[in-house]
Parts: structure tokens; C-alpha cells; sequence
């Protein structure tokens, strides 16, 4: 396949328009949607303004399904969603079309008050059915509800730039072929977490912000969706559709610097911004205008400044740029979503928006800047940053239809190189990551009881919380055995974490101290720990990566959408190496509360099962680096499927194992909806592995599998390996086969 990719449909719902041209028109004349927050109590807060969508009602959302599942994040991602595919006029019911939401708070605004009680008490059975709509997947599940079928489904989190990463994972399935049409952004709510920590980190102007001004003292808080659908350009106009713009380019990584603070250089954002104008083919002189991330912060906006002239030299002299987050405020994981809409629009329009509240440009942010009201002019091509929390940054490349030409994006073969388990046991390397999948139930411990800082170095692990503990030790480990701790390796190498419900005890624990002893208790050290790529941006840091960084959810599955992920990252050419895991750290909110509406029963077991801690990760890389720098290859991967429940054969596609004697299926958890789905296929008589029984129950499970149907091929136990996991109706499979 080639692109580039067409943008057929923008969605957008923010504080100044509840439209796409209704913000757009508001934007253009430099309306300001920044007010006193009323959605909840604010007395104590340091600052109480943001960007709030002021006439959103829960009674928008579909009447049959106004259940426990849908948040306010739901519904702002449903409402800009519909008007993209609107606009698009495409047909989930017709075609075969994907959906990708990037996200970070969820259903907190819903939750955080039951929360702070199930701090309390963890057996809360009020609490019950309103933590349906807490996790990032409940998005994709009702807007697959209410406006899909989807194809496919992808939750995913990197913080601020979760929604333009959300569009560079689309991209990668339409130039794979797996999906005609994706429906991607960015959603977040409003919600007192964000509020307070926020505060507590000093990062919020008590007053409108005023982002690249002198005088400016931090960001405002905002909430909003937006959503793209995004076409490969061929398909698109065979079908008559007028694309608004076209995604020629994109590139995205890490800074491995420090969890909440950017890199001042601008070194890393600069390289970023540079390989995406690489990946487009576009030359700095064409660019026109920059949509940029300028939060307002003290720190934010010169270390941007610095990057764009990095990446762009001398062209930056002529080039405006601008924010809309002195409008609107910092949408947080719909920022880069929406920011994309609002540059695609600048392409199709021939303008540009401002900066409001700028004023007294500050000297170090020595741009072209737009201020007062937009203004027309001629806008061939222009880049879109988003930079995220941990140093997760993005930068996207939006054309003029037919700008560039279309190039040839090769898909890369891919294949594993190391692996790593975790339980109460011990940590277990790829020599024997294998063993998780013996007979012998766990002991009764559920918990790692060793000094998992005792393992890592001191220095550079002191900011991580036991989660990214956790993953920093098996990600190091798998690294340490695949020989891919080289710093040579490490610029072109990412990870990618996957977390059913992330931590949650430690954001209970952060509420309980909001409700009870109010905002100025709000501790700034814990708030960073709370957001759902905390981990993996911590993992980043701590082994100074610098390559794509993002965490998924996908509830029982979660570990499984982590490796799939990595996978079309390296299949797509972002990476060299990825390193790809899952982790469950001991809960008594998820043992006692979550798992009664997530965990599906097993027949012969208990309702619900006693759940152990768990992490596992493993390395995949693509086979020619590998095998230039010597690795050992465990296995190469043959084949990746995923699919949803309206799939009722997903694994026809699979090619039958080439010796069924020697081949092995390995399943996070004996499940019937597994053997029913194998009964249909060419893997129908081959023996199956569980990991649970030694591996405990926990949802990075199937991150573990995979790590030991891997050790298995390694260790020649196995010719061929299907890792399968499945949860609440979808599913992913991955072949392997030995090298």
C-alpha cells in the first residue's frame, strides 16, 4: 500500500463550538472559551479556570444505552466522532472500518467520588455499577455500540499525544490493508484529578493563559473530542469523496527525560518534527504554517521554539505558528486530535488561527506569531506537535490533497528476540520465561514480596512507582537477553505497555486525600504516577529510549493489544526494536470490584478468581536488524489477527501449523470462547498451554504468554506457536514460527 491518506471527515466538540465550523468560526475570531469551572466543586484550588463544554448532558447519549458505561469522555468522543463519519459519509455497516481513541481519564469524572470510597472499602457494592464507564476501553465499546460495527478497536494513551498517536495507528492499518476507512482522535473530560494535580504541580495560570508571552504562567485546562476519519487517498477518491486534506507524514518518540518536565533543548522534539518532514517528503520551504503544541507553560514553550528551529533553520523566519489552547485550553488526550482537525481545516480554509492572550512575545519563543484574530493566507503544507507527558512527543505532516506524491511504505518482517516474566515466583528471563506455563499452581503468595528496586538501578529508578518497577525490571531483563541494551540500539527502540484499569488504587488513594482533606493535600509527586502512560513513560525514561512510546487497554486483553501494537509499529517502520508488555500490580479495587464486571467466569471456577501480581514483556524487532547485530531469534512472526465479535470466524485466515505434532496454542486462561473459536480452524487438534495456573490471574497475562510460547521456540519445544487471547467479545491471535 501507499500513501499518502486522505482526511474525509473532521469532528470536533470543544469549549468555544460544539461543531467542527462552529469551533472553527470561534477560533478564526478569537473567542475564548476559558471560564470558572462548574462541573464540580473547586473551593481550595490554586486555580478554578478551563475550558469546560458548556451545554453537554449525559441525555445526549443514545437512549437505549444511557447505562452505567457511557462518561462524559464517552460522550465527547461520540458526538465528534458521528460528525466526522458524517461529513465522510461512511457506513460501518458497509464497509470495513476502525476506530482508534486516544484517551487518558476516562470515566474519571464519573468515578473519582466512588473511588475515594472504595479506598475505604474496596467491597463497596454501591460502588459497582458506576465503575463500568472507568476504563479506557469503555469509549470504544459504546461508540462500537452506538455508531459501529468497527472492524477493529484500539485504546491507547501517551498522555498529550494520545490523539495524534491515534491517527499514526490509523495510518499504519490503512497502509497494511487491514481496514478501508479509520475513525480516529482523542477524547478527555473535565474532571477534578487532572484539576488538582495540575495544581499541585504549580502548571495551571490562575488566569487565562497566555501561551509564548512573557508573562505566561502556565496552561488552562480544557476538555473536547476530536476525531478524523482518514482514507488512503486511491480509495477515497474512487468512492467520491473530497479529501479536506491529506496526511503526508508523521514521526513519533520518546525524550527519556523526565516524567512531567520536556527536554529544554529541544533536541529530541527537533529530531522528531525534522523525520516527520522526512517521512512526508516535504521540504521545510513548503511548510506554511505550524499548529503548535504551546501550552503556555514556562518551560514548554521555548523548549518548542528551540525545536522548530532546529527542524526548520532558516524557513522559521516566514513560517507562523500558533495555539489554540489559550482558547479552548490543553485538552490533554484530545489535544493532538483536535489541534490535527484544526490544521487540516487551516489547509482546506487558507488560514490560520492565533495565539490568544499573547501579547508580550517572550524573547526566547522568537517565532511568527498570530495574534488577535486568524487571518487568510496561503497554507500548502503545515505540522501539527504534540508533546505528552514522560517525553512521548508527536509530530504530524498535513498537505494539500496531491501536494506530494504518493511513496511506498514497505512492510518489514518481524521476529522476537527476548522475553521476560514476573510473578510472585521471581523474575524469570527467556531461558526459562517458559516456565509459567507448567501444571503446578501458584503458591499462595499474591504478591511479589522481593525489593523490586533492589534489581534496578537505584539512581535512575528513585521517581518510579512499584507499576513502572515492575516493567522497568522485565523490559531491562528481556532487553539485557536479547543483547538490545546498546545505546546505538536504544535511539531507534520503543515500548509499549498494556494496563486493563493502570493504577488505580494509587488514584483511589489520591481521591480519598482530595475528598477528605481537600486540593492543597494533592501531592505533586503522586499526580504524575496516575496517568495511564505513567508506566510506560517511566520504562522510557529509565532505559533512555527513543523511540514510539504509548500504553493500550484493552481489559483482559490488554497485554495482547500491548504486542500487537509493537508489532505494527516495527511492521510500519517506526522502530528497529519495540519492547511490548503487560502488568497487573496487587489491588484490592480490582480483586473485590472491577473483576466482578470484567472478569467472565470460568466453568469449574469461582465466580471470581484470587488474582496475583504480574508483568512479562518481550522484544520484537524487525528481522533484518536482527540479524545484522548477531541477536538470536526465538521466533519470527507468521502471522497477526485481530478481530471483534461480529467476526464470527477470525480464524479462518490462519495457516495451519507445518507440524502439528510439534506445534503448541498458549492461552493466558482455559476459556471456552478460545476452544470455540479453534474448532473452526486448521489449529483445531493441537495441543493447548495455559499460563494462569503457575502465572496467577491478572490481566498482563497474556503479555506472558506470549513471552513463553516465545521461550519455547528458543528452547526448541516448539516448531510453531498461536498465542490467542480473547475479552469481553474480541479477540488476538499471533502465529509464530521457529527461525
Amino acid at each position: 500500500m501507499t500513501g499518502p491518506i486522505s482526511i474525509t471527515g473532521i469532528g470536533l466538540i470543544t469549549s468555544v463550538g460544539e461543531t467542527r465550523d462552529a469551533t472553527w468560526s470561534a477560533l478564526m475570531r478569537g473567542e475564548r472559551g476559558i471560564f470558572p469551572i462548574d462541573l464540580f466543586d473547586t473551593t481550595g484550588q490554586r486555580a478554578v479556570l478551563g475550558g469546560a463544554v458548556r451545554h453537554l448532558t449525559m441525555d445526549a447519549a443514545p437512549k437505549d444505552q444511557q447505562g452505567g458505561a457511557w462518561s462524559r469522555s464517552t460522550l465527547l468522543a461520540l458526538l465528534a466522532a458521528r460528525e466526522a463519519m458524517d461529513q465522510a459519509r461512511i457506513d460501518p455497516k458497509r464497509t470495513r472500518v476502525g476506530l482508534v481513541v486516544g484517551a487518558t481519564t476516562g470515566g474519571m469524572f464519573e468515578t473519582e467520588a466512588r473511588l475515594a470510597e472504595l479506598h475505604v472499602d474496596p467491597g463497596a457494592q454501591e460502588a459497582l455499577l458506576e465503575m463500568l464507564a472507568h476504563p479506557l476501553t469503555s469509549t470504544g465499546d459504546c461508540l462500537d455500540e452506538a455508531i459501529g460495527p468497527f472492524w477493529q478497536i484500539r485504546t491507547l494513551s501517551s498522555a498529550c499525544s494520545s490523539g495524534a498517536n491515534a491517527l499514526v495507528v490509523a495510518a499504519h492499518w490503512l497502509l497494511s490493508g487491514r481496514v478501508d476507512a479509520v475513525v480516529a482522535g482523542g477524547t478527555d473530560g473535565l474532571c477534578r484529578l487532572t484539576l488538582s494535580g495540575f495544581n499541585a504541580l504549580a502548571a495551571i495560570d490562575p488566569e487565562p493563559c497566555r501561551p509564548f508571552d512573557r508573562r505566561r504562567r502556565g496552561l488552562n485546562l480544557g476538555e473536547g473530542a476530536g476525531f478524523l476519519v482518514l482514507e488512503r487517498t486511491p480509495r477515497a477518491l474512487g468512492r467520491g469523496a473530497v479529501p479536506i486534506a491529506e496526511l503526508a507524514g508523521w514521526s513519533l518518540g520518546a525524550e527519556a527525560h523526565h516524567i512531567t518536565n520536556p527536554e529544554p533543548s529541544g533536541l529530541a522534539a527537533g529530531r522528531i518534527i525534522a523525520e516527520a518532514l522526512r517521512d512526508a517528503g516535504v521540504d521545510p520551504a513548503l511548510i506554511d504554517y505550524v499548529n503548535a503544541h504551546g501550552t503556555g507553560t514556562p518551560l514548554n514553550d521555548p523548549m518548542e521554539s528551540a525545536a522548530l528551529g532546529q527542524a526548520l533553520g532558516a524557513e522559521l523566519a516566514r513560517i507562523p505558528v500558533s495555539t489554540c489552547k489559550g482558547q479552548i485550553g490543553h485538552t490533554l488526550a484530545a489535544a493532538g486530535a483536535i489541534e490535527a482537525g484544526i490544521t487540516a481545516l487551516a489547509v482546506q480554509k487558507q488560514a490560520v488561527v492565533p495565539t490568544a492572550g499573547l501579547e508580550e512575545p517572550d524573547p526566547a519563543c522568537p517565532l511568527v506569531h498570530v495574534a488577535g484574530v486568524g487571518r487568510p493566507m496561503r497554507v500548502r503544507a503545515a505540522i501539527s506537535n504534540s508533546f505528552g507527558f514522560g517525553g512521548m512527543d508527536s509530530a504530524l505532516v498535513i498537505v494539500q490533497p496531491g501536494l506530494v506524491p504518493a511513496r511506498a511504505r514497505r512492510g518489514r518482517k518481524v521476529v522476537v528476540t527476548g522475553a521476560s516474566t514476573l510473578t510472585p515466583q521471581g523474575l524469570r528471563g527467556t531461558a526459562d520465561a517458559s516456565d509459567v506455563l507448567g501444571e503446578k499452581e501458584a503458591e499462595p503468595a499474591r504478591a511479589v514480596t522481593f525489593d523490586l528496586a533492589s534489581r534496578l538501578n537505584l539512581a535512575r529508578a528513585r521517581r518510579l512507582d512499584r507499576a513502572s518497577r515492575m516493567m522497568a525490571l522485565v523490559t531491562e531483563r528481556a532487553l539485557g537477553d536479547s543483547g538490545a541494551l546498546e545505546r546505538s540500539v536504544r535511539e531507534r527502540m520503543g515500548v509499549v505497555v498494556g494496563s486493563s484499569f493502570g493504577t488505580i488504587s494509587a488514584s483511589a488513594a489520591f481521591m480519598h486525600r482530595l475528598f477528605e482533606k481537600g486540593p492543597r493535600f494533592a501531592s505533586p509527586a503522586d499526580f504524575p504516577n496516575l496517568v495511564p502512560s505513567s508506566p510506560v513513560g517511566h520504562v522510557s525514561i529509565y532505559l533512555g529510549v527513543g523511540g514510539p512510546v504509548l500504553a493500550t487497554a484493552d481489559l483482559a486483553a490488554s497485554g495482547e493489544s500491548a504486542w500487537a501494537q509493537a508489532i505494527e509499529l516495527i511492521e510500519g517502520g517506526e522502530a528497529d526494536v519495540m519492547a511490548a508488555g503487560g502488568y497487573e500490580e496487587a489491588s484490592s479495587i480490582v480483586e473485590r470490584r472491577l473483576a466482578v464486571l470484567f472478569q467472565r467466569a470460568t466453568p469449574g471456577e469461582p465466580r471470581i478468581r484470587a488474582r496475583s501480581e504480574g508483568a512479562a514483556a518481550v522484544i520484537v524487532e524487525e528481522r533484518e536488524h536482527a540479524r545484522a547485530r548477531g541477536a538470536r531469534v526465538l521466533g519470527e512472526v507468521a502471522q497477526l489477527l485481530t478481530w471483534r465479535a461480529h467476526d464470527r470466524s477470525p480464524l479462518v485466515p490462519l495457516e495451519p501449523p507445518r507440524t502439528p505434532e510439534r506445534a503448541r496454542v498458549v492461552v493466558p486462561r482455559a476459556d471456552p470462547d478460545v476452544d470455540a473459536l479453534l474448532a473452526g480452524s486448521s489449529w483445531r487438534n493441537v495441543a493447548q498451554q495455559v499460563c494462569d495456573r503457575a502465572g496467577g490471574e491478572h490481566d498482563a497475562l497474556g503479555a506472558m504468554a506470549l513471552a513463553a510460547a516465545a521461550a519455547e521456540l528458543g528452547e526448541g519445544r516448539t516448531s510453531d506457536a498461536l498465542v490467542i487471547g480473547v475479552t469481553q467479545g474480541r479477540g488476538y491471535a499471533l502465529r509464530l514460527v521457529a527461525p
